[in-house]
C-alpha cells in the first residue's frame, strides 16, 4: 500500500487538467470573438451613420420612461 497514485491516475488527472484548460481558452476566445463582433458593429452603426451626412452620430438618445400619452 503505497500512498503514490498509479500512473493511470496521473494520467486520468493530467488529461482532466488539459481539458480543464482547454476549456477555459476557448471560452476565453468566445468572449474575446463576441467583443470585437459588437465593437465592429458599433463601427459600422457608425460609418452609416455618417455617410448620410448626419453630424449627430456620437450622441447617444436615450428612450422615454414610459408611452406618450393621449391626450
Amino acid at each position: 500500500m503505497s500512498d503514490e497514485p498509479s500512473p493511470e491516475t496521473e494520467e486520468r488527472q493530467h488529461r482532466t487538467f488539459v481539458n480543464l484548460m482547454a476549456a477555459i481558452a476557448v471560452l476565453v476566445l468566445a468572449i474575446a470573438a463576441f467583443w470585437v463582433m459588437k465593437t465592429l458593429d458599433e463601427r459600422r452603426k457608425l460609418e452609416n451613420c455618417l455617410s448620410s451626412g448626419r453630424r449627430d452620430c456620437l450622441e447617444w438618445i436615450e428612450p422615454a420612461a414610459g408611452s406618450p400619452k393621449a391626450s
